[in-house]
Protein backbone atom coordinates (compact mmCIF):
# COMPACT_ATOMS: atom_id res chain seq x y z
CA UNK A 1 0.00 0.00 0.00
CA UNK A 2 2.25 3.04 0.70
CA UNK A 3 2.85 5.37 -2.19
CA UNK A 4 3.65 2.65 -4.62
CA UNK A 5 7.31 3.78 -4.36
CA UNK A 6 8.34 0.55 -2.83
CA UNK A 7 11.04 -0.28 -5.32
CA UNK A 8 13.25 -2.68 -3.43
CA UNK A 9 16.94 -1.84 -3.65
CA UNK A 10 19.23 -4.63 -4.13
CA UNK A 11 21.32 -7.34 -7.58
CA UNK A 12 22.05 -5.67 -10.88
CA UNK A 13 20.52 -8.61 -12.76
CA UNK A 14 16.88 -9.45 -13.43
CA UNK A 15 17.66 -13.13 -12.91
CA UNK A 16 15.66 -14.49 -9.99
CA UNK A 17 18.39 -17.01 -9.17
CA UNK A 18 20.75 -14.11 -8.42
CA UNK A 19 18.24 -12.16 -6.33
CA UNK A 20 16.78 -12.77 -2.93
CA UNK A 21 13.02 -13.13 -2.56
CA UNK A 22 11.47 -10.88 0.07
CA UNK A 23 7.96 -10.32 1.34
CA UNK A 24 6.31 -6.88 1.21
CA UNK A 25 6.47 -4.95 4.47
CA UNK A 26 2.90 -4.91 5.79
CA UNK A 27 1.21 -4.94 9.17
CA UNK A 28 0.45 -8.22 10.91
CA UNK A 29 -2.73 -9.80 9.58
CA UNK A 30 -5.83 -10.17 11.75
CA UNK A 31 -6.93 -13.82 11.64
CA UNK A 32 -10.53 -12.71 12.13
CA UNK A 33 -10.37 -10.66 8.92
CA UNK A 34 -11.31 -12.14 5.53
CA UNK A 35 -8.80 -13.06 2.85
CA UNK A 36 -8.99 -10.74 -0.16
CA UNK A 37 -7.28 -10.52 -3.53
CA UNK A 38 -3.89 -8.86 -3.03
CA UNK A 39 -3.87 -5.60 -5.05
CA UNK A 40 -0.30 -6.15 -6.31
CA UNK A 41 -1.17 -9.66 -7.49
CA UNK A 42 -4.28 -8.38 -9.27
CA UNK A 43 -2.26 -5.68 -10.99
CA UNK A 44 0.83 -7.65 -12.06
CA UNK A 45 -0.85 -10.96 -12.95
CA UNK A 46 -2.69 -9.40 -15.90
CA UNK A 47 0.61 -8.93 -17.76
CA UNK A 48 2.90 -11.42 -19.50
CA UNK A 49 6.04 -12.62 -17.74
CA UNK A 50 8.99 -10.27 -18.31
CA UNK A 51 6.67 -7.30 -18.90
CA UNK A 52 8.51 -4.30 -17.49
CA UNK A 53 8.34 -0.63 -16.67
CA UNK A 54 11.03 2.00 -16.11
CA UNK A 55 10.34 5.16 -14.15
CA UNK A 56 12.67 8.14 -13.74
CA UNK A 57 12.45 10.38 -10.68
CA UNK A 58 14.13 13.80 -10.41
CA UNK A 59 14.69 15.05 -6.86
CA UNK A 60 15.84 18.66 -6.52
CA UNK A 61 16.40 21.32 -3.87
CA UNK A 62 18.94 24.02 -3.03
CA UNK A 63 21.63 21.39 -2.45
CA UNK A 64 21.41 20.01 -5.98
CA UNK A 65 19.68 17.24 -7.88
CA UNK A 66 19.44 13.46 -7.74
CA UNK A 67 18.15 11.28 -10.58
CA UNK A 68 16.65 7.93 -9.58
CA UNK A 69 15.78 5.32 -12.23
CA UNK A 70 13.63 2.40 -11.13
CA UNK A 71 13.06 -0.66 -13.29
CA UNK A 72 10.37 -3.19 -12.32
CA UNK A 73 9.46 -6.39 -14.14
CA UNK A 74 7.24 -9.45 -13.79
CA UNK A 75 9.66 -12.28 -13.09
CA UNK A 76 7.09 -15.06 -12.74
CA UNK A 77 3.39 -15.61 -12.13
CA UNK A 78 1.01 -18.47 -11.34
CA UNK A 79 -2.37 -18.88 -9.67
CA UNK A 80 -0.84 -18.49 -6.20
CA UNK A 81 1.62 -15.61 -6.50
CA UNK A 82 3.55 -13.15 -8.61
CA UNK A 83 7.27 -12.47 -8.34
CA UNK A 84 8.13 -8.83 -9.13
CA UNK A 85 11.69 -7.70 -9.69
CA UNK A 86 12.98 -4.22 -8.94
CA UNK A 87 16.32 -2.47 -9.53
CA UNK A 88 17.26 1.13 -8.69
CA UNK A 89 20.02 3.30 -10.18
CA UNK A 90 21.00 6.62 -8.55
CA UNK A 91 22.85 9.45 -10.30
CA UNK A 92 24.28 12.57 -8.64
CA UNK A 93 26.23 15.35 -10.36
CA UNK A 94 30.00 14.79 -10.38
CA UNK A 95 29.65 11.37 -8.71
CA UNK A 96 29.82 7.84 -10.13
CA UNK A 97 26.48 6.28 -11.04
CA UNK A 98 25.27 3.81 -8.38
CA UNK A 99 23.55 0.74 -9.79
CA UNK A 100 21.98 -1.08 -6.86
CA UNK A 101 21.36 -4.80 -6.84
CA UNK A 102 17.86 -6.09 -7.57
CA UNK A 103 15.43 -7.98 -5.39
CA UNK A 104 12.42 -10.12 -6.23
CA UNK A 105 9.30 -9.40 -4.16
CA UNK A 106 6.63 -12.08 -3.78
CA UNK A 107 2.98 -11.04 -3.66
CA UNK A 108 0.41 -13.75 -2.87
CA UNK A 109 -2.84 -14.04 -4.81
CA UNK A 110 -4.82 -13.83 -1.57
CA UNK A 111 -3.97 -11.89 1.54
CA UNK A 112 -5.62 -11.57 4.94
CA UNK A 113 -6.36 -7.92 5.67
CA UNK A 114 -4.08 -6.15 8.17
CA UNK A 115 -5.56 -5.65 11.61
CA UNK A 116 -8.14 -2.89 11.77
CA UNK A 117 -8.18 -2.24 8.02
CA UNK A 118 -11.15 -2.60 5.69
CA UNK A 119 -10.84 -3.75 2.08
CA UNK A 120 -11.51 -0.34 0.48
CA UNK A 121 -8.73 1.28 2.50
CA UNK A 122 -6.32 -1.57 1.69
CA UNK A 123 -6.59 -0.77 -2.02
CA UNK A 124 -5.68 2.92 -1.60
CA UNK A 125 -2.10 4.06 -2.35
CA UNK A 126 -1.97 5.34 1.25
CA UNK A 127 -4.38 5.27 4.17
CA UNK A 128 -4.43 9.08 3.94
CA UNK A 129 -5.01 9.26 0.19
CA UNK A 130 -8.07 11.01 -1.22
CA UNK A 131 -9.20 10.51 -4.81
CA UNK A 132 -9.54 13.98 -6.35
CA UNK A 133 -10.47 13.24 -9.97
CA UNK A 134 -9.38 11.65 -13.24
CA UNK A 135 -6.88 12.78 -15.85
CA UNK A 136 -5.47 11.51 -19.13
CA UNK A 137 -1.67 11.22 -19.01
CA UNK A 138 0.65 10.51 -21.96
CA UNK A 139 2.81 7.47 -21.23
CA UNK A 140 5.58 7.08 -23.82
CA UNK A 141 3.31 7.35 -26.89
CA UNK A 142 -0.04 6.28 -25.40
CA UNK A 143 -2.69 8.25 -23.52
CA UNK A 144 -3.65 6.52 -20.25
CA UNK A 145 -6.72 7.42 -18.21
CA UNK A 146 -5.69 7.77 -14.57
CA UNK A 147 -7.21 8.31 -11.15
CA UNK A 148 -5.62 11.19 -9.24
CA UNK A 149 -4.92 10.96 -5.50
CA UNK A 150 -3.63 13.67 -3.16
CA UNK A 151 -2.61 13.60 0.50
CA UNK A 152 0.04 14.62 3.02
CA UNK A 153 2.66 12.36 4.59
CA UNK A 154 5.23 13.05 7.29
CA UNK A 155 8.91 12.22 6.80
CA UNK A 156 12.10 13.04 8.70
CA UNK A 157 12.12 16.53 7.14
CA UNK A 158 8.52 17.30 8.03
CA UNK A 159 5.20 17.29 6.15
CA UNK A 160 5.32 16.18 2.52
CA UNK A 161 2.52 16.68 -0.02
CA UNK A 162 1.87 13.86 -2.47
CA UNK A 163 0.04 13.87 -5.79
CA UNK A 164 -0.24 10.52 -7.55
CA UNK A 165 -1.64 9.56 -10.95
CA UNK A 166 -2.54 5.87 -10.96
CA UNK A 167 -3.89 3.31 -13.46
CA UNK A 168 -4.57 -0.41 -13.10
CA UNK A 169 -3.44 -0.82 -16.74
CA UNK A 170 0.17 -0.03 -15.79
CA UNK A 171 2.52 -2.47 -13.98
CA UNK A 172 2.88 -1.14 -10.45
CA UNK A 173 -0.02 1.29 -11.15
CA UNK A 174 2.06 4.46 -10.75
CA UNK A 175 1.85 6.63 -13.87
CA UNK A 176 3.17 9.88 -12.43
CA UNK A 177 4.01 11.16 -8.95
CA UNK A 178 4.87 14.56 -7.48
CA UNK A 179 6.21 15.05 -3.94
CA UNK A 180 7.05 18.30 -2.17
CA UNK A 181 8.64 18.78 1.25
CA UNK A 182 8.14 22.40 2.32
CA UNK A 183 10.77 22.54 5.09
CA UNK A 184 13.61 21.69 2.69
CA UNK A 185 11.91 22.95 -0.49
CA UNK A 186 12.56 19.51 -1.97
CA UNK A 187 10.59 18.63 -5.09
CA UNK A 188 10.39 15.15 -6.56
CA UNK A 189 8.78 14.32 -9.91
CA UNK A 190 8.51 10.78 -11.28
CA UNK A 191 7.38 9.68 -14.76
CA UNK A 192 7.41 6.54 -16.89
CA UNK A 193 10.11 6.50 -19.57
CA UNK A 194 9.75 2.92 -20.83
CA UNK A 195 6.85 0.45 -20.88
CA UNK A 196 6.83 -3.12 -22.24
CA UNK A 197 3.64 -5.10 -21.72
CA UNK A 198 3.60 -7.87 -24.35
CA UNK A 199 5.94 -10.49 -25.75
CA UNK A 200 6.31 -8.47 -28.97
CA UNK A 201 7.32 -5.31 -27.13
CA UNK A 202 9.61 -7.24 -24.79
CA UNK A 203 11.59 -8.58 -27.76
CA UNK A 204 12.27 -5.11 -29.18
Amino acid sequence: MVLGLAAIVGCGSSNASNSKIVLPNVQAADESQPSVAHPEYVNWSQFEEKASIVRKRLVENANGTVLVTTKMWLEKKDENQVLVGSQVTVERPNEPKVENDADIVRYPAKYRLPKGMDEARFYLPSAKAKETGTESVKVVDTEIETKVFEWEENNESGPMTVKLWRSDKIPGKIVRQELFTKSSATKSTEDIIELRLTSDSIKK
